[in-house]
C-alpha cells in the first residue's frame, strides 16, 4: 500500500516513569524499520513538560507542550501544532491524550487511533473529576477511527460500559524484548536478598493490594522469605501490617528499583495480588525470566495470560495453563497457591509453562499487529 508523505503523529501526556510511557517508546522503537522503509516522518507530542524517564528514539521528532495537565490548555496548544504537521493519523495513549486526539481529528481531517492502557471503569472510580472523564469516554471514544485495548478485559469494559463499537476495537498486548530482559536480569546488584525468597513488584498503593499478599503469606507459613519492590503511599501501613502479622523478620521492602529484573530473576517465583490492572506487565516480565506465577483474577489481563480465557471466574485457587489464578481478596486461596509452589515438581512445571507463554508477547508479534491497525485505518 502506498502512503502519501503525510506524517504519523503519536501523542502521550509525558514520558514520566509509568508503564504506558515505556510502551509508547517501545512502540516507536519497534516500528522504526516500518516507518523508515515507507519514508514516513514521525512526531511524538508530549502534552506536559515533565521530567522524562524514557528516551524517545532518534528518528522521531519530539515536540513538548506545557499544558500542565489541563484539557483546555492541551487543546489550545495541540491544535496549531497538528494543523501545521497535517498528519495522516494520530495514535494516542492515555485518556487525556485520547480525548484531544478524537476532538481534533474531524476538525483537522486526520484519522484518530486511540489506545486505552487501563481498565477504564476501575481506573476512573473516584469523585466528580472521574465522573466527568467517564462521561467524556462515553461521548468521544466511539468517534475514534480505531480503538486499541491493551487486553481483552479492557476491550470488554469499553464495549459494555462505554458503548464503543466492537468493530472498532482491537487488542494489542504490550511487547517484551525477552533477550534484553534476560540481559538486564544478569546485571550485578549489591543488595540482592538472601535466597530463597518469593517476590511481588508494583506501586505500594491500595489497588495493588499488597495487604492481601502479606495476609496470605502469613497464613501459608512457607520457608521462603517475601521480598516486595516498589514505593507508594501504603508503605507505612504495609510495614505495620507485616509487624502485626509477625512476619516482619521474613519480609523485606526494598523500595523502587530502576532495574527490578535481577531481584525477580533470583526469586523462586512471582506473586501478584492486584485488585485491578490494565495489562499486568510484571506477570509477563516474570514469565520472560522463566518464573512460575501466581496472580489474582483481577480486571484485566491475568486470566487472559494465565488461563488464556476471558471472561473467566475462579474460586479459591485454580491451577491453570500458565500459572495459578486466585480469587480476588481471598487470602486462603492465595495462601494455598503459595503452599502448592513449595512442591518443586509443581513449580518446575509452571516454569516451563511460563517460558512457552512468553513467546506470544515478542517484538515481532507486536509489530505485525500495529501495522495491521494502521493499515486498516489508512486504507
Amino acid at each position: 500500500m502506498e502512503y502519501s508523505a503525510r506524517p504519523a503523529v503519536f501523542i502521550i501526556n509525558s514520558l514520566e516513569g509509568g508503564g504506558a510511557e515505556r510502551v509508547m517508546v517501545k512502540l516507536l522503537t519497534i516500528m522504526q524499520s516500518y516507518f523508515v522503509a515507507k519514508n514516513i516522518p514521525v512526531h511524538l507530542i508530549l502534552l506536559d513538560d515533565l521530567p522524562e524517564s524514557q528516551v524517545c528514539p532518534d528518528y522521531v521528532n519530539k515536540i513538548v507542550l506545557n499544558s500542565q495537565g489541563s484539557l483546555v490548555s492541551g487543546y489550545q496548544q495541540l491544535k496549531p501544532v497538528l494543523a501545521k504537521l497535517n498528519p495522516e493519523y494520530c495514535f494516542s495513549f492515555l485518556t487525556r491524550s485520547n480525548f484531544l486526539n478524537v476532538t481534533l481529528a474531524k476538525r483537522l481531517k486526520f484519522k484518530a487511533i486511540i489506545s486505552e492502557r487501563v481498565n477504564t471503569t476501575s481506573h476512573l472510580s473516584g469523585g466528580l473529576k472521574d465522573s466527568v472523564s467517564r462521561l467524556l469516554v462515553r461521548l468521544l471514544y466511539n468517534k475514534a477511527d480505531s480503538v486499541v485495548a491493551v487486553s481483552e478485559g479492557v476491550k470488554a469494559d469499553l464495549i459494555d460500559n462505554y458503548a464503543v463499537s466492537r468493530d472498532k476495537i482491537s487488542v494489542l498486548y504490550n511487547p517484551y524484548d525477552i533477550q534484553q530482559l534476560q540481559a538486564q536480569a544478569s546485571e550485578n546488584v549489591q543488595d540482592l536478598p538472601a535466597k530463597p525468597y518469593i517476590i511481588g513488584v508494583g506501586r505500594l498503593v491500595k489497588n495493588k493490594n499488597f495487604s492481601l499478599l502479606l495476609n496470605a503469606y502469613a497464613k501459608a507459613n512457607i520457608a521462603e522469605n517475601l521480598v516486595i519492590l516498589g514505593v507508594g503511599d501504603e508503605e507505612a501501613n504495609l510495614k505495620a501490617q507485616a509487624k502485626e502479622l509477625g512476619i516482619e523478620n521474613k519480609t523485606q521492602f526494598l523500595g523502587f528499583k530502576a532495574n527490578p529484573y535481577p531481584y525477580l530473576s533470583n526469586a523462586e517465583y512471582f506473586v501478584s495480588t492486584s485488585n485491578a490492572e490494565g495489562f499486568p506487565n510484571a506477570i509477563v516480565e516474570a514469565m520472560c525470566l522463566e518464573k512460575a506465577v501466581i496472580a489474582t483474577n483481577c480486571e484485566s489481563g491475568p486470566a487472559e495470560i494465565i488461563a488464556e480465557q476471558y471472561p473467566y471466574r475462579v474460586t479459591g485457587a485454580s491451577n491453570e495453563k500458565n500459572g495459578i489464578l486466585c480469587e480476588l481478596n481471598n487470602a486462603e486461596g492465595v495462601a494455598s497457591a503459595l503452599s502448592s509452589f513449595s512442591d518443586e515438581t509443581v513449580r518446575a512445571s509452571y516454569v516451563a509453562k511460563s517460558k512457552s507463554c512468553a513467546k506470544q508477547f515478542s517484538y515481532n508479534a507486536f509489530q505485525e499487529k500495529v501495522i495491521a491497525i494502521i493499515e486498516k485505518v489508512c486504507k
